[in-house]
């Protein structure tokens, strides 16, 4: 598992592991290993997606690692060695996406969280440069997540009203399905997604804080399609 250009980045910089201390890591340490390699990996990646990084850029990206995702000292300073070491390696974003996809495959909540946070750090600087969304797009193709990041951009935009479509997307359905049937899709998709039940599949504790936004989109999405089927 920690094979590949995951494992290679993390290797560079595994002085400061997750966790600490020394041996062999379990498989849940793995996975969060994993993920939290992949991610700022192919963040790194992203940012020099339209062009060359700058200083501000990555102060921007310390800031949002502070602010946005609350990460402590010390795993601050393990994602900004991992997202340096990525940034200027010779291993593409796709290229962690494959590996990310195959490390989680049939976990399709993990997938959707890892786009929750790539789609939130690329519009740190607030836009989304077209080389971005073509990266992020591809990476959602591979995991079967179109409909989720369309969703998460228009949530990250500000979209005063995200169209009705779009909440049923998340919620994996359709319009014409029953409110019964809608509820029923919610509920297996929020017991898969509770952040919980992502940090036992793999998450690491230091990124709860996406899992809990993913946890309220999903909530806000049955909201809408509720509301919009109840009877007036």
């Amino acid at each position: 598992m920690l094979g590949g250009p995951i494992g290679a980045v993390l290797g560079a910089v595994l002085a400061n592991r997750i966790g600490g201390g020394g041996g062999a890591l379990g498989q849940l340490e793995q996975k969060q290993s994993v993920f939290f390699t992949a991610t700022f990996a192919m963040f790194g990646q992203l940012s020099k997606a339209d062009g060359q990084v700058s200083a501000s850029e990555i102060a921007l990206v310390e800031r949002v690692m502070r602010e946005n995702l609350r990460l402590d000292a010390k795993a601050r300073a393990l994602a900004i060695q991992i997202f340096n070491e990525a940034k200027d390696g010779k291993a593409g974003f796709m290229d962690y996406a494959e590996q990310f996809q195959s490390a989680f495959a049939g976990q399709p909540q993990m997938l959707a969280m890892l786009m929750e946070l790539l789609t939130m750090l690329a519009f740190a600087d607030g836009e989304l440069h077209p080389e971005e969304d073509r990266l992020l797009g591809e990476a959602a193709r591979l995991f079967g997540c179109e409909s989720v990041y369309a969703s998460l951009k228009a949530k990250v935009k500000g979209s005063e009203a995200i169209p009705l479509e779009t909440h049923y997307e998340t919620l994996g359905c359709t319009p014409g399905m029953t409110l019964a049937e809608v509820k029923r899709a919610y509920r297996r998709l929020a017991m898969k997604h509770h952040p919980d039940r992502v940090q036992a599949d793999g998450l690491p504790p230091e990124l709860l804080e996406a899992a809990e936004a993913r946890f309220k989109d999903i909530q806000n999405a049955f909201d809408a399609v509720e509301k919009a089927l109840k009877p007036s």
